[in-house]
């Protein structure tokens, strides 16, 4: 900043200031009339009447000196300006960055931060009158006003005061990159002008680089952290339930203030509605589950919410769950030997569980019963498990424990041989592991063991095998032999079965905990599901294809409150797809198809804006100014701060108490 005059000629007239001085010293004073009889009295009158003389009202002389500076200083038009000011005739270029993400629609006040920011931008355009301006919005999918920088400042002035934030992240590294390729196309004198609340969890890591020749200011909008209560995450367990299964979901919800609080989290899966009462720790979090038993095959739309707080933008969260209709079974072995019978019956008893007869759908099976394996292209098998398919695997008798090593991805011992298959007519009991989520219904004891019965036959599998890294014991024989063990992988799981189901052999399919015990296994072993989640990012378009021909031309697409939406369609080989005109906010979207929902797609607030805190300084970016003034006055000192009225106004007020003082002095 640096002070300027616009008639640096006038500066003359400060040698005013010395007159009173001069008035001072040279005034005569009227000489005092006195009755004398010697010469003394002559004498002093004549000292007293001297036309030089010291002055001695100190004050007045000060006042009335400072008067005078202060007028002929006005004379001069002195104005204060920016270092950082463009020269005079040197046009001005600015761009505005204005953040529009949901943050920003947290209250502060009478009105928004949006509000704030909108109305420092307009004040600043109105202010500075660059020469040319641009507006880009900081959103998921960063927009200008113009293509390029321009003279229309009305237009831009029109485009903030209509604005809104938006529920949606910002997308920073792409807005400023907009912004600089905008800048690097003008030359002279150029400004960015960042106007955001600077939430910390978006900001505190970011640090762009600029150009040398460029001028960056920036303006914080947010002075407080409100408090928040956010719903963070809404995970469905299993992904992909089955009609009948129950399906959990884990519910979490957030507080963002110093405060501890209660609130109610309900939860609605298709109209169906449950509600828990949750305690909240100062800038805690809590979850809580939810378990419901889908009806009807076909997607489920679920949302959970909280009761509304003063962001409600983040108060509900929404997923999509697709409930299938069965699982499938795919068997590998002889169709009349006794495993298919038994597993046959199963099938018959659970009505999400069918037998995967078709040699097509039995390519891509939910489960594979591998009967008596013999030990042959282990990895092959495995390859199956990544793939997606859980893998029952019962062992042959003389099938090699390398073989079975090599299947865990266990390691191999050079002591291992053929497995040998043991009988016993008196037989060996079952003992459930109570860790495992398949034995989870039976804890209580209401239901009574899993594996009740007698086996009168089994391999000698050596029991470090329940030991290994990654292996998960479902259910040993009391003397240690392992009954049934899982092996997760990254797709499905793999099952190590050493119980017989012949009923020659156990009596075990006989027992009333039989069905449920299978049941549990199957489904608390079931693939995680590879189907894509039904979800899309709030500020993006929203798609959906289908292969039916009958789709075409007939889909519609219906927005979070019901309302119609456009759509655009096209052809592909895979058939049709659809894409919205406009970009998603957070909320459950329904497909429809001869007005019947086909499909669901969850928009979901996202988990980076809940938290209303800034930064606890506006960031410098290396560049900034380091004056703390508003845009406003920042915009005043780039165009020259005039001085003359205050300097005017400071020499009647020296005029005022000279006056005062005088008269008191008579």
């Amino acid at each position: 900043m640096s002070l300027n005059f616009l008639h640096p000629a006038l500066l003359g007239l400060l040698a005013l200031a010395g007159l009173p001085l001069l008035v001072h010293l040279l005034s005569r004073a009227r000489p005092p009339a006195y009755r004398f009889s010697n010469i003394e009295f002559l004498r002093r009158v004549l000292r007293s009447t001297a036309r030089i003389r010291r002055p001695k009202d100190w004050l007045l002389l000060a006042l009335r000196s400072l008067a005078l500076f202060a007028l002929a200083a006005a004379f001069s038009w002195p104005f204060l300006i920016s270092n950082s000011a463009s020269l005079p005739g040197e046009k001005s270029t600015v761009i505005l960055l204005v953040d529009r993400t949901a943050s920003m629609a947290a209250r502060e006040g009478a009105g928004s931060r949006f509000d704030s920011a909108c109305a420092q931008a307009t004040r600043f355009l109105e202010q500075s009158k660059p020469d040319n301006a641009n507006l880009i919005w900081i959103a998921a999918e960063p927009a200008a006003a113009f293509p390029e920088p321009g003279p229309n400042l009305e237009f831009l002035t029109d485009k903030l005061k209509q604005a809104h934030p938006l529920p949606e992240a910002g997308a920073l590294t792409a807005a400023f990159d907009l912004a600089l390729r905008q800048l690097a196309k003008v030359g002279r004198h150029r400004e960015l002008i960042i106007i955001s609340d600077f939430q910390a969890s978006a900001w505190r890591d970011f640090a762009p680089s600029f150009p040398t020749n460029i001028v960056v200011r920036s303006q914080r909008v947010a002075t407080t952290s409100p408090p928040n209560v956010a719903v963070s995450r809404l995970i469905p367990q299993p992904t992909e339930p089955v009609v009948g299964q129950d399906l959990t979901l884990l519910t979490r919800v957030r507080n963002f203030s110093a405060d501890a609080l209660r609130t109610q989290l309900t939860l609605d899966a298709d109209g169906a509605r449950q509600s828990q009462t949750i305690e909240l720790p100062a800038w805690g979090e809590a979850e809580c589950a939810f378990v419901i038993r889908p009806a009807t095959p076909g997607p489920m739309a679920i949302s959970a919410a909280i009761e509304p707080d003063g962001f409600p933008a983040d108060d509900a969260r929404h997923c999509v769950v697709q409930v299938r209709e069965s699982l499938r079974l795919a068997l590998t072995t002889a169709a009349d030997s006794p495993d298919a019978k038994i597993l046959g019956k199963l099938a018959k008893s659970l009505s999400w569980l069918e037998i995967a007869n078709d040699p097509a759908i039995a390519k891509r099976p939910d489960f594979q019963f591998i009967s008596a394996w013999s030990g042959e292209a282990p990895a092959e098998l495995r390859k199956s498990a990544l793939a997606g398919t859980t893998l029952i695997v019962r062992p042959a008798a003389a099938c090699p424990l390398t073989a079975i090593r090599s299947l865990l991805q266990a390691p191999a011992d050079p002591a291992d041989g053929p497995l040998a298959l043991v009988a016993s007519p008196t037989g060996w009991a079952a003992i459930p592991e109570e860790s495992h989520p398949a034995n989870q219904l039976f804890r209580s004891g209401d239901f009574g063991n899993p594996f009740a019965g007698t086996f009168r036959e089994r391999l000698r599998l050596p029991a470090e095998l329940a030991a290994l890294p990654g292996i998960r014991p479902i259910a040993s024989f009391v003397d240690g032999i392992p009954a049934l063990l899982e092996c997760p992988t990254e797709g499905a799981s793999i099952l190590l079965w050493n119980l017989p189901l012949d009923p020659a052999k156990t009596d075990w399919p006989t027992q009333g905990a039989f069905l449920p015990a299978i049941a549990e296994i199957f489904l608390r072993t079931r693939p995680r599901g590879t189907a894509e989640p039904a979800y899309s990012l709030p500020g993006s378009p929203l798609s959906w294809s289908s292969s039916d021909p009958a789709h075409a031309g007939a889909v519609t697409l219906l927005g979070p409150t019901s309302e119609p939406l456009p759509l655009t369609e096209t052809t592909t080989a895979e058939g049709t797809r659809w894409h919205s005109k406009t970009p998603a906010i957070p909320g459950i979207y329904r497909w429809q198809f001869s007005g019947q929902p086909i499909a669901f797609t969850a928009v979901n607030f996202p988990d980076s804006e809940s938290d209303l805190r800034p930064l606890e300084a506006t960031p410098a970016f290396g560049k900034l100014d380091a004056s703390n003034d508003s845009l406003v006055r920042q915009a005043a000192l780039a165009q020259g701060l005039p001085l003359w009225p205050w300097l005017a106004l400071a020499a009647l007020l020296f005029l005022l108490l000279e006056s005062l003082v005088h008269s008191r002095a008579r």
